[in-house]
């Protein structure tokens, strides 16, 4: 079976995708202050999560630090509600602007994914030492269809 990471067209598109979304979210007026403090290679480590939970190589773990650096990065932001839906609503902009497939089964598995991993940052991130940053460290796990 195709992973979702074939079916987008791989790194190359999802480098697209992450660069395209960080240009939106550095224009937005509830999202830009929030990426404009953040660290500047935001494309870079976005392209490797997206290319790892959706079935690529595993450099968002093996060199980036993985689940629970994402979760440390997001500590103490205290994202609201509108800005984790913005967070998502900016995405999938993205991947309908950049081009990535449109099929209902993908798009209906990747909004799923992006909404839930959205979820999990944004709790992550209403104070400094939330619990789901202690161990056991939670799992996200690969997207699937």
């Amino acid at each position: 079976m195709t992973t979702m990471y074939e079916h987008v067209g791989g790194e190359e598109a999802l480098r697209r995708l992450a660069e395209h979304f960080h240009h939106l979210v550095l224009e937005d007026p509830l999202l830009g202050d929030l990426f404009r403090a953040g660290s500047p290679y935001h494309a870079d480590h976005l392209t490797a999560f997206l290319a790892e939970m959706l079935g690529g190589p595993a450099r968002y773990t093996d060199e980036l630090g993985g689940f629970i650096a994402l979760l440390r990065a997001h500590a103490g932001m205290r994202i609201t509600p509108e800005q984790s839906d913005r967070f998502v609503t900016l995405l999938l902009r993205a991947a309908d602007e950049v081009g990535l497939p449109d099929d209902d089964r993908f798009r209906k598995a990747f909004t799923a994914s992006v909404e839930k991993a959205a979820g999990f940052t944004t709790k992550a991130s209403q104070d400094d030492d939330h619990p789901m940053l202690q161990p056991p460290y939670p799992v996200l796990g690969r997207w699937q269809w």
